[in-house]
């Protein structure tokens, strides 16, 4: 397992990669619960996510693996966004989400708060990488 790289920096390399075969060793390469996880939120059709998107944050201006967290860190506490999740805490309002949203994306990589904007609108377009690669990537997945 590899933790070093994050997100978009391994969806970067799973792009470059020319062909189906080397894609998908790609997503292997750096297989783990957290990116799994991430890939079920980005691909799953049941998960709705209900947080206010902020219009603004302070983008992080550190470069990337000298960032306070990382996407690889947060993804286990997304739930909070998610729409009905048992974890979620009872009473945790709209309010209360957004400032909790603004402070994951003010302390993840820039990249990786775009990329986490994207996934929570349902916008994320990263060629090749569909529900059917990551099923045969990882063919216990969930999805």
């Amino acid at each position: 397992m590899n933790f070093n790289r994050l997100y978009p920096e391994i969806f970067d390399e799973f792009q470059k990669a020319p062909t189906r075969k080397e894609k998908i060793d790609v997503l292997r390469k750096y297989d783990n619960g957290r990116l799994r996880e991430f890939l079920f939120l980005m691909f799953s059709p049941n998960i709705e996510f209900d947080v206010e998107i902020p219009k603004t944050y302070k983008v992080n201006p550190e470069p990337a693996g000298l960032t306070m967290s990382t996407l690889h860190l947060e993804v286990t506490r997304l739930y909070r966004f998610i729409k009905g999740h048992p974890k979620k805490a009872v009473g945790l309002t709209g309010e209360k989400q957004k400032n909790l949203l603004i402070n994951v994306l003010e302390s993840i990589h820039k990249d990786e708060a775009e990329l986490l904007i994207k996934v929570m609108k349902r916008e994320v377009k990263i060629p090749y990488l569909t529900l059917q690669i990551v099923k045969e990537a990882f063919p216990g997945i969930n999805l």
